[in-house]
């Protein structure tokens, strides 16, 4: 009794202690000693106790404590985990604080670290340190976050905060040109690098060629692995790792990038240019004439390009990741422009290289957004308010369908046919590019006989299905079975089967080959359609139950309505399509229609894209909508399986526009959804959001008709008003494990 009364004690002693205010004065950023001295008794003053091991370690660092902070950092790095390179910065830096000479003692441990370490694990090094360098993010949010406190005194929450923002600006700004200039030293010693070769094009424009050898393994002729990329600058450890696996590693720019003298052209030459650089490669005295290609997002839109209009004898393989197709998947989805797109243009085109200061430059992206919204002027108005010419984006507005612009790109239905090399599509179920990935992979199966084509699908996003998942996504643990070093092991794998006849991966046990979240474990199938073996089907209804509609499993009489005034800017709707984080306390239940099943009285797993058609009524002539359906788990947590965002004016052709008829009602097919694989366990419901799109992410569809990209508020006098009938469906397509094995 005493005992408990005394914890009781304890733990409102702390509560009081954590809720303490602590007393702050705002000193210049530019005074380094002053902020460091002020850091530091921020970081004695904060309770600390409740804090992760590393957490822990960053406050003992920050208090001056280098000794205990050395104990703790050496402790921590002895499990495995994931970013394991950011803990080694951390540990060489505390042992440098312990030494007379900072500098000096960083450089050479961490030269002597670097040295000793293999050539993946430098590769990886330069990876998560410089093409993804951290740094200066580390310091704007430090500083952001420093100067918006105006009070004189802070909550608790607020100074550990600060304390660890500030960990994150000190270490990476005070050791990044000693770590850079190392890791780019030792690359001299493992590589040539010939990175200033420039091939000329057949009409006259220039490529900027990359060529990556290992030293010391020298062969007179060698496979080459080639990544074709827009993003110059960034791929050279791509190469690296080709060169280190045994073959010839190779990157083309896109014309205009790195040395080319010709005018910067995203996406449009690809389809000829790729196709010239393998071209060249098999001229060259390195090369057997054998070329493979991989790489991710728009490096495996590249991949494709090149086979638009033939296969160049010399590639035998592709390994496209989460590729994107041009007016497919992007700028727009099912025809719905994202406004994303907008600042990836200077991003690309600003300079030969890449221009990360506008890139990184959110204030300016998200006040443009918001601004656009809150105005309500056109949408293809949007460079006229950023005050900067978007040549990319005024193109895209002129092409809002699937036209010849884009058809021109990549392969077009039956030039699908001819492409008869083995194929290795890479995606995730959280891959933003995951609907230009299948679209390949759907469209190959379509026109081509019999194509060589495998699919590996996993719970990745668009980062991990190029690289190596990390334990979690998104706030979801995955299983072990999914934590696949994609990069590093199965696409050489798939190298090494292909260009040299060894054994094919394990994990493609089948052509299409998908982890099922929930179980640890793969299926393996010969097709898509032989993932499922049978189908949830729900219909809208207009009872309800508490705050959420009824999905029923027959058709029937219901209707249910809604309104949107699109004059309305200080709300929004559709704003939890995306799915982060993956598991939710609560959704929005204000946010849309939302509809809720009867509990499953059995285990099944959701297998694939969810599709359905929505029998509607608009009194206007088109809506962009969406579809988002959840799993309600047994322990009532919200988990988003898939979502579905579209036009209806588009659904039935993404080439040809069909407006709808005011107030008569009409079926909107839709079947492109993000495909998925997940067990479902009994006791669970399906809850699905129904949603007209109305946020600052997208362009916004008043109805009229018109172009929507021209449409403005002044289209928005009258509200949308929108009838759903029960005959409405969503259909879960499903592995039922009631007497089957995966």
């Amino acid at each position: 009794m005493k005992k408990s009364f005394l914890i009781l004690v304890l733990f409102a002693i702390s509560l009081t202690s954590f809720a303490q205010e602590l007393p702050f004065k705002q000193v210049k950023l530019s005074d380094s000693i002053a902020l460091a001295n002020q850091m530091k008794q921020l970081a004695i003053q904060c309770d600390t106790q409740n804090l992760s091991a590393i957490d822990q370690f960053k406050f003992q660092l920050i208090r001056g404590e280098y000794k205990d902070a050395l104990t703790s950092i050496k402790r921590i790095a002895e499990t495995p985990r994931d970013q394991s390179q950011y803990l080694d910065v951390y540990k060489h830096y505390v042992e440098a604080k312990l030494a007379t000479n900072f500098k000096d003692t960083f450089k050479n441990t961490y030269s002597k670290y670097v040295k000793n370490a293999d050539d993946i694990q430098v590769i990886n090094l330069d990876k998560f340190l410089i093409v993804r360098d951290p740094t200066d993010y580390y310091v704007s949010n430090f500083n952001s976050t420093y100067t918006s406190i105006t009070s004189e005194k802070i909550s608790q929450s607020i100074a550990i905060d600060l304390v660890k923002k500030y960990f994150l600006k000190t270490v990476f700004s005070e050791t990044r040109p000693i770590y850079v200039d190392e890791i780019k030293q030792d690359h001299k010693r493992r590589y040539v690098v010939n990175d200033s070769i420039v091939i000329p094009m057949k009409d006259g424009a220039e490529v900027s060629i990359v060529l990556i050898q290992r030293k010391g393994r020298t062969t007179p002729k060698k496979s080459t692995i080639l990544v074709s990329s827009v993003y110059a600058g960034t791929n050279e450890v791509s190469a690296m790792l080709a060169a280190s696996k045994g073959y010839n590693g190779v990157i083309s720019n896109t014309r205009g990038k790195r040395l080319s003298k010709s005018n910067i052209k995203p996406l449009e030459y690809e389809h000829t240019d790729v196709y010239e650089v393998i071209d060249w490669i098999s001229n060259q005295s390195w090369s057997n004439q054998k070329v493979a290609m991989f790489g991710g997002s728009y490096n495996g839109f590249t991949q494709w390009a090149s086979m638009k209009h033939k296969v160049h004898p010399a590639l035998k393989t592709i390994v496209p990741m989460v590729a994107v197709a041009p007016g497919i998947d992007y700028p727009m989805e099912n025809n719905i422009l994202h406004n994303y797109s907008y600042s990836w243009n200077f991003y690309v085109t600003n300079n030969k290289f890449l221009d990360f200061e506008a890139s990184n430059d959110f204030k300016r992206w998200n006040t443009l957004k918001n601004t656009w919204y809150e105005t309500g002027v056109a949408f293809k108005k949007l460079d006229s308010l950023d005050g900067q010419v978007n040549t990319l984006w005024n193109t895209y507005m002129q092409h809002p369908s699937y036209d010849d612009y884009w058809k021109k790109m990549i392969p077009y239905k039956q030039e699908f046919a001819k492409i008869d090399i083995p194929i290795l599509t890479i995606t995730g179920y959280y891959d933003d590019s995951q609907r230009g990935a299948m679209y390949y992979f759907n469209e190959h199966h379509k026109y081509a006989t019999n194509p060589n084509h495998y699919l590996l699908v996993g719970p990745y996003d668009h980062w991990t299905a190029q690289t190596k998942p990390e334990e979690s996504l998104r706030n979801y643990k995955l299983d072990n079975a999914a934590l696949l070093n994609i990069e590093e092991n199965v696409i050489y794998e798939w190298f090494d089967y292909v260009l040299n006849g060894k054994e094919k991966p394990s994990i493609l046990k089948d052509k299409v080959n998908f982890q099922v979240m929930g179980t640890n474990t793969w299926m393996h199938k010969p097709s898509l359609s032989a993932m499922t073996n049978d189908t949830l089907i729900f219909h809208l209804s207009a009872d309800k139950t508490n705050e959420f509609y009824v999905l029923k499993s027959k058709p029937n009489n219901s209707e249910i309505q809604m309104s949107i005034d699109f004059k309305d800017r200080k709300t929004m709707t559709n704003t939890g399509y995306y799915p982060w984080p993956l598991e939710h306390d609560q959704i929005n239940l204000n946010d849309g229609l939302i509809f809720k099943s009867e509990t499953l009285k059995e285990n099944v797993i959701i297998n694939g894209s969810f599709f359905g058609k929505l029998e509607l009524a608009i009194n206007k002539k088109d809506v962009d909508y969406s579809v988002i359906v959840y799993q309600l788990t047994p322990e009532g947590k919200y988990f988003h399986l898939s979502y579905f965002i579209g036009r209806a004016s588009f659904a039935k052709d993404r080439e040809q526009r069909n407006l709808l008829t005011p107030n008569a009602f009409t079926q909107i097919p839709f079947d492109n959804s993000k495909l998925i694989s997940k067990k479902i366990e009994k006791g669970s419901r399906i809850v699905v959001v129904v949603n007209v799109n109305k946020n600052n992410n997208a362009q916004l569809n008043y109805g009229t008709g018109k172009e929507v990209n021209e449409e403005t508020i002044k289209d928005a006098e009258i509200p949308l008003k929108i009838i759903f009938k029960g005959n409405s469906s969503i259909a879960l397509p499903i592995w039922n494990l009631e007497g089957n094995k995966f």
